[in-house]
């Protein structure tokens, strides 16, 4: 890797310098309002975030797991609104939302990648959760009211269950309280950027009953201008939101608690920029392609059309039968309905033992009209014609996908007080999601056409366990596992099961810690992942007579699970009386059984060549890395914070489809994998000081410092984008009631594209699709400057 060392000094030392004169917000245990920015710690060194990694809540320096943890004042300070924002603060990890190969970069679908670990065409490997609750989606954008983040890194299957195979979110919402708070927060920003928030609860039955209800406005014009529709952007984004949370203590032992969350998101086109031919630096067995860093955009980019034709409109009336009329789509752009309800019930017994019952429900649908070629097309259609024929060759796609879960889970956990400590529990979640399309092609004499796409199901039962024994007061054991039985089924558009398999598997997860003083702890963990396999059969979708020659080359029935044993010794603790925490571990891992996506070359009786894409079982990587992560107080009015991962990995074995078309040799050994970044850094500092004038008020400054590395375009290695580097600066007032605050975000403009995705060129009409020729990428957001307000009562 090479990197600019001058300029990435350079502009740490902008982020850092005003650490010097004063700058960050101490991490400390999560309020009950964060609309603002808090008001610093009283009190002297780094406060305590309490986390929930193994179902019960701890502090996060005495959980032996590798872990980032966001309190709500460093979430409000940081003004992190979404998963993509702690997504970017979190080294060690990426996001990527166009790694299915649709083409365009929106919040519809995102890909969640911790540890490097990118994962396979639909099939996640990290799930998302609400309190605990599964979220099958992963769709969080209605979730604001936090207490806390958590980013559990390494499997975490004993606890969380399916799909936490490279790791895990999980978000703590902020509970009712027996007194009456509330909280009101207003930005305005530029490019027309708006978010207003609001929380308010208290008592219902005073001791009994209390309620916290909240409610978000969010909406912003995109950063980049539409080249092909002058005076429109494209990246508009915006949300309505609202949460209910009610918490019933009838009894001192009895607890419940209920949340209600609703969201709506209405976004406009995506900011997606293409790559061009022309752009090409290089030739790879005769075919032009890029090596090496990502060139920027050609002029006249961004572009897309958006105009609804008759054509797109007779789109509209291709809406699948099993999707609501109520979520239909009028304009390029996505519309998603989102809900979460969930029910948490703990009950502890007079000998100090805790039942706990945990039930999520969860329904999200959207609908996505963009257009698949990612650019204005500059080629007439000379095709087609009648009343809905496009004027250019563009290739409108309208995709429809809604996704439902139940989950409930029940455990059992004995007193934490003792050296021995106990907890078992079983677990069911359901989810079933559906997805169909419509499109307008150029070359399609009757313009539009639809099709069923998937129906997918899984049921998975679990059975778990967690053990802790103290062999003296400095040395734990600890053994947690689950047994779990994952059924995959595949549905026909009829709802006949077309394809169905379980897959059974133990997952443990054995860690030793060691405490040399009260205050440091040391573990050494093994863990195993699992990751569901998929609802396919590879050698149903051929003529049996190919069957033998795919199983010749290792292709089998069904996709089986990926598997993940992971390595890890980690240290935690603080220093310097509190003044400063540290968190570091290092890890080895290794993914066998990788699912990857094989195009085959098959020769018909007649001779003529069949090409045909399978998933197979083919894969493995080893993975390796070290992470580290640092909070320091070294005076009553300065905080420091410092995280850093270098996240490598090298494939052992391998299959690159790109590759192949490219060069002839889809070998890929040696390389590593695509959509993630090796290096990665966050430091944040905030320096705030009494103001005898304002009675009551801090004066606040604070710099904030994101870099990552570029990822490569896919398993070839061929070609990557630059490092991104983000610099945010804030300056404000603040009180136990008040917070004034200016900012200015990516101070630096940085254009750093988001995702990178090679794909042909679908603009073109003489278009071979043979080699790959062109790079579809995300873009970010650019220079923010903006005013926020807050208010708690």
């Amino acid at each position: 890797m090479k990197i600019n060392i001058g300029k990435t000094l350079f502009l740490t030392s902008a982020a850092i310098a005003p650490l010097l004169t004063g700058f960050t917000t101490a991490a400390q245990a999560a309020p009950a309002d964060q609309s603002s920015a808090p008001t610093a710690n009283a009190e002297s060194g780094v406060g305590e975030i309490i986390v929930t990694a193994r179902k019960r809540q701890e502090s996060a320096l005495d959980v032996p797991v590798a872990l980032s943890a966001y309190s709500a004042e460093t979430l409000a300070a940081r003004n992190v609104q979404t998963v993509e924002e702690l997504t970017a603060i979190t080294p060690g990890m990426n996001l990527n939302n166009s790694i299915t190969g649709s083409a365009r970069s929106d919040r519809s679908q995102t890909a969640l990648i911790i540890r490097g670990m990118a994962p396979s065409r639909g099939n996640r490997t990290s799930s998302t959760f609400i309190n605990g609750v599964a979220v099958s989606d992963g769709t969080v954008t209605g979730i604001f009211d936090i207490a806390s983040a958590e980013i559990l890194k390494g499997p975490q299957s004993a606890y969380f269950g399916r799909q936490t195979f490279a790791g895990a979110i999980n978000f703590v919402t902020a509970e009712p309280t027996d007194e009456w708070k509330g909280s009101f927060s207003a930005l305005g920003g530029s490019r027309s950027y708006v978010d207003l928030r609001g929380a308010v609860g208290g008592p219902i039955i005073p001791g009994i009953l209390s309620f916290r209800a909240s409610g978000r406005y969010f909406s912003r014009d995109g950063s980049w201008k539409n080249a092909a529709e002058p005076g429109n952007t494209l990246g508009d984004q915006s949300t309505r939101s609202g949460t209910l949370a009610l918490k019933f203590t009838p009894t001192d032992n009895l607890t419940v608690k209920l949340l209600g969350m609703v969201a709506n998101d209405d976004d406009g086109a995506g900011a997606t920029g293409v790559i061009l031919p022309s752009q090409s630096n290089c030739d790879i067995n005769g075919n032009p392609y890029f090596c090496g860093t990502l060139p920027g955009l050609t002029a006249g980019q961004p572009s897309a059309r958006t105009e609804v034709t008759p054509g797109v409109a007779a789109m509209f009336d291709q809406y699948s039968p099993m999707f609501s009329k109520d979520e239909n789509i009028d304009h390029f752009g996505m519309k998603r309905d989102s809900n979460h309800f969930s029910a948490t019930v703990d009950y502890e017994t007079a000998g100090g033992v805790t039942l706990s019952s945990l039930t999520g429900v969860n329904r999200t649908s959207w609908t996505v009209l963009y257009n698949l070629n990612g650019r204005a097309s500059p080629f007439p259609n000379v095709y087609t014609s009648g009343p809905l024929a496009q004027e250019y060759t563009d290739w409108p796609l309208m995709i429809q996908h809604e996704q439902k879960d139940f989950s409930q889970e029940f455990r059992v956990s004995s007193p934490q007080d003792g050296s021995f400590r106990w907890m078992f529990g079983g677990s069911y979640l359901w989810a079933k999601g559906y997805e169909s399309y419509a499109q307008l092609y150029f070359f399609d004499p009757n313009s539009v056409s639809s099709a069923f796409s998937s129906i997918n199901e899984n049921k998975t039962w679990g059975g778990f366990v967690g053990l802790s024994y103290d062999l003296s007061d400095q040395f734990t054991i600890n053994f947690d596992g689950r047994y779990q039985s994952d059924n995959i089924i595949s549905r026909t558009q009829s709802g006949a099961v077309g394809y169905e398999k379980t897959y059974k598997n133990f997952l443990p997860r054995i860690t030793a810690q060691y405490k040399p003083t009260r205050d440091m702890m040391i573990y050494a963990t093994y863990s195993r992942g699992v990751n569901p396999g998929l609802g396919i059969d590879p050698l149903l979708s051929v003529p049996a007579e190919f069957v033998p020659d795919l199983e010749a080359q290792g292709v089998t029935h069904g996709v089986k699970p990926e598997i993940l044993d992971n390595f890890e010794v980690g240290v935690k603790g603080s220093l310097f009386n509190n003044r400063l925490t540290l968190s570091a571990d290092v890890y080895y891992d290794i993914w066998k059984d990788k699912i990857i996506e094989q195009t085959l070359l098959l020769q018909r009786p007649n001779d003529t060549p069949l090409f045909v894409s399978v998933f197979t079982n083919l894969g493995k990587v080893t993975l390796k890395g070290l992470e580290v992560d640092m909070t320091a107080r070294p005076i009553d009015d300065l905080t420091l914070t410092l995280a850093g991962a270098i996240n490598d990995s090298e494939i052992d074995r391998g299959f690159c489809g790109t590759c192949q078309t490219l060069s002839g040799n889809a070998d890929v050994k040696g390389n590593r994998l695509p959509f993630t970044s090796k290096y990665s850094i966050d430091a944040s500092g905030e320096y705030s000081h009494d103001i005898a004038a304002l009675d009551g008020f801090r004066g606040y400054a604070r710099s904030e410092f994101t870099w990552k590395s570029g990822v490569y375009e896919s398993e070839g290695n061929y070609a990557k984008s630059k490092a991104a580097t983000n610099v945010n600066f804030r300056l404000g007032l603040r009180s136990e009631t008040i917070n004034i605050e200016g900012f200015v975000t990516n101070a630096f403009n940085n254009k750093t594209y988001t995702s990178v995705q090679p794909n042909w060129d679908l603009s073109n009409p003489a278009e071979n699709f043979g080699a790959y020729k062109t790079m579809y990428v995300g873009l970010p957001q650019l220079r923010t400057w903006g005013l926020r307000v807050g208010y708690n009562f």
